[in-house]
């Protein structure tokens, strides 16, 4: 149930921004390379990895257009390697503007995931202080 209404508002995003009057089109992943960054913490290295893509389109004049982007390893399009197709949209006015669902699906989970954390985080620093500000008392 809760998939259908998550469907529902990005039909009403895709509306708001006039992305459904885009020129659908496959789009084929030109190239995919996993991205290794190296983190260092108090406990000591850690690394996290994305999937760095290059996706390749022909727009109506018949010209190839290129985008990149690049997904975190939770995303289930960090499993996209090359020569694999993808459905996308791109603006028939600027044809290297394009507009793929399951990318903006990643973004915002992952901009979810972080809201959350950050909120946890700020929980958990404010009980704290009051701990702190009671104890005092």
């Amino acid at each position: 149930m809760w998939q259908t209404k998550a469907i529902m508002l990005i039909e009403i995003w895709e509306r708001l921004r006039g992305y459904d009057k885009w020129v659908q089109t496959e789009a084929k992943v030109e190239s995919s390379q996993v991205e290794e960054t190296v983190h260092s913490t108090r406990y000591g290295i850690v690394y996290s990895y994305a999937s760095g893509d290059i996706l390749i389109w022909t727009d109506r004049q018949g010209e190839k257009q290129y985008a990149d982007f690049s997904v975190p390893e939770d995303s289930p399009l960090y499993q996209l390697v090359g020569g694999e197709t993808v459905t996308i949209r791109y603006d028939p006015a600027k044809p290297e503007r394009f507009y793929f669902r399951e990318l903006m699906k990643t973004r915002v989970h992952t901009l979810f995931q972080r809201t959350i954390a950050s909120l946890i985080f700020i929980g958990i620093f404010l009980l704290l202080s009051w701990f702190s500000w009671v104890t005092r008392k």
